[in-house]
């Protein structure tokens, strides 16, 4: 197999060629140095570089098809995506020497799904290595001011309970059991750390340190930070970013395991292990707890293309498997508690008789002979809607335990001459945009990037300012009674000649004052109105935008075509009262302002404005 050259982990890196960082395997002397073949994994965690082989990877690129190490990396149909997802599925899964690229393009491509597909590729490439390495050295240099200060770091936790942050180090199931190198740890400790200062707003995602150690097995600091930072960014797709997403996630699964397995959920019940604390083994440890290494490799395989519903349904399909053998250990008195629940599914999983495959079938595929129906899993927006359901048991359970948080302070702004700011120059406002923001946007600055004062009033210059920015926050002055209102749009407002659905449950519409009050795209689970209705999260065209409706035409917001005049209602899904405060639904609208996001600590734009293709809807 002629491989291509993986990258540097960091600046100490390039002194040796068995650094701390993962130093760069050359290329075949034989081969193209053309800049655009694949990176190829590297160990950085364990120090054993290349990644090769092993007895149950045993398959070189060359026989893998259609696995490739020259562009393109994988060569599906037209139907690439679901190609995509089964062959990471199907043994043996993503050929170890790739890993490194398909675990980047994957994630990449999963986080910017409005991207071309090519533009994702190029972070698998050698063509990107400069610039990947270029962005670690930099954000090295912000979280670690002086040399003392990186030799005295760490382990952040992000949530994780401290045995398991010893576990991971000195007893590590990346390492056999065995402690990680000293290397290793410091990589590890590198990655988390940059990882914690630069997205300050992530405190609790203990699935993080696990995830980044794996990472770390088959690719250098540089590229294991760039993957897990836009799997935290997207974190609606990989991963819970807070305690109370992380208790959802928790409940929602104990949800979906008594509707599938109703006997083997009570059993999880009477033993603790379907608590938020008894899940550890899946949402916290990422498996690597029960599984074997090689099992839990194929895992991430899927898992960078799918996301965290993999979690659901390999944790679920687990479970369900070894039925009979949990029963029987609680028959005899060996699953008195959680513990002793999950080692007895640790013991099947690590037994000569248990089959991953079987696993990855039980998971996605058929239960018995082909004509017995499939697992009644749930799609993901499904389960994305469960998770939503348990915020509120999540939120009073997480506030019972932890009664004093302290507010975010208020979001600051970008000051601007030819753009003066208007309706978020109050501390009150900004402070109250902050605590509604999503946790990863918490350290944010607004910056203004279109204004009826500046720009007149009409929907084609709205369109024409805000059309390339994803996340945007609008403002809206309702005169005659001096209220500021608002939404905040998770997907770029485009123009439609019909009106076009999209955006998703991220979408809020907020009274920013007086009396501020913000609210969520939340349904009960008892709302007995249609889908088509409850996600009508943004609505765009020539005539007007919105966000929220009703059956009888109304909106939670709308503003018609020259920002004149707007509407306000209660709002399926969103359950707000009427925003403008007035007795009718309707008002005459004032100053109209749109606020893109932007890094608090140096300017960049959260959604990388700068490709006008990025969040176009076409």
């Amino acid at each position: 197999m002629a491989a291509a050259a993986a990258p540097s982990g960091g600046r100490r890196a390039a002194a040796s060629s068995t650094g701390t960082s993962g130093a760069a395997v050359p290329a075949a002397k034989t081969q193209k140095d053309d800049g655009a073949l694949f990176v190829r994994s590297a160990d950085t965690l364990r120090g054993d570089q290349p990644v090769a082989p092993t007895a149950n990877t045993n398959h070189s690129i060359s026989a893998a098809q259609p696995w490739s190490d020259r562009p393109p990396l994988f060569a599906g149909s037209s139907k690439e995506r679901h190609e995509l997802k089964l062959a990471c599925r199907s043994a043996p899964g993503v050929p170890p020497s790739l890993r490194c690229a398909v675990w980047t393009t994957s994630v990449m491509r999963a986080a910017h799904p409005h991207r071309p597909k090519e533009w994702a590729d190029e972070y698998g490439t050698r063509s990107r290595v400069e610039s990947i390495e270029h962005t670690w050295k930099l954000v090295l240099d912000q979280t670690f001011a002086a040399p003392e200060d990186e030799a005295c770091a760490t382990m952040p936790d992000f949530g994780l309970h401290q045995e398991d942050v010893g576990d991971l180090l000195r007893r590590s199931p990346h390492n056999g059991g065995k402690p990680l190198p000293r290397d290793g740890q410091r990589s590890l400790i590198r990655v988390l750390s940059v990882l914690r200062h630069m997205h300050s707003a992530i405190e609790y995602a203990p699935l993080v340190p696990d995830q980044a150690a794996i990472l770390l097995t088959h690719m250098p600091e540089a590229y294991a930070y760039v993957t897990l930072r836009e799997m935290v960014c997207d974190h609606s797709q990989f991963l819970p970013p807070s305690k109370v997403d992380h208790y959802s996630y928790c409940r929602a699964f104990a949800q979906l395991l008594k509707r599938l397995h109703p006997e083997t959920a009570r059993q999880m019940e009477d033993t603790g292990a379907l608590t938020p604390r008894g899940l550890d083994p899946i949402f916290r440890r990422f498996f690597v707890t029960l599984l074997r290494y090689d099992h839990v490799l194929r895992i991430m395989d899927i898992y960078t293309v799918e996301g965290a519903k993999v979690l659901f349904r390999f944790g679920v399909a687990l479970i369900a498997m070894h039925k009979s053998e949990l029963k029987a250990a609680a028959t005899k008195g060996r699953g008195a508690d959680a513990h002793t629940f999950w080692k007895t599914l640790r013991d099947c999983a690590h037994s000569p008789r248990f089959n991953f495959n079987a696993l990855v079938k039980r998971a996605y595929g058929s239960v018995g002979s082909k004509w017995r129906r499939k697992i009644n899993f749930p799609r993901r927006r499904t389960l994305a809607r469960m998770v939503r359901f348990n915020e509120e048991w999540a939120a009073t359970h997480v506030s019972a335990t932890n009664p004093h948080v302290p507010p975010p302070p208020p979001l600051g702004y970008v000051k601007k001459d030819d753009v003066p700011i208007e309706l978020a120059l109050s501390t009150s406002v900004r402070a109250a945009l902050a605590e509604w923001m999503p946790l990863q946007y918490r350290s944010t600055k607004l910056d203004l990037i279109f204004s009826t004062n500046v720009h007149g009033r009409s929907l084609s210059a709205f369109y024409d300012r805000v059309s390339r920015t994803k996340h945007t926050v609008c403002l809206v002055e309702v005169l005659g009674t001096g209220a500021t209102i608002g939404m905040f749009a998770s997907q770029a407002w485009v123009s439609h000649k019909r009106p076009k659905i999209y955006g998703d449950g991220g979408c809020f519409l907020f009274r920013a004052s007086p009396d501020p009050e913000c609210y969520k795209w939340r349904p009960s689970e008892d709302d007995t109105q249609c889908d088509a209705l409850l996600e009508q999260f943004q609505v765009s065209s020539e005539q007007y935008i919105a966000m929220g409706a009703n059956k009888d035409g109304s909106s939670g917001l709308r503003l018609n075509e020259d920002m004149t005049r707007g509407e306000s209602a209660p709002a399926a899904g969103f359950n707000n009262e009427p925003l403008a405060g007035s007795a009718s639904d309707a008002f005459e609208v004032g100053v109209v302002e749109v606020y893109r996001l932007v890094r608090e600590i140096d300017g960049v734009p959260v959604d990388g404005e700068d490709d006008h293709r990025a969040w176009a809807l076409k």
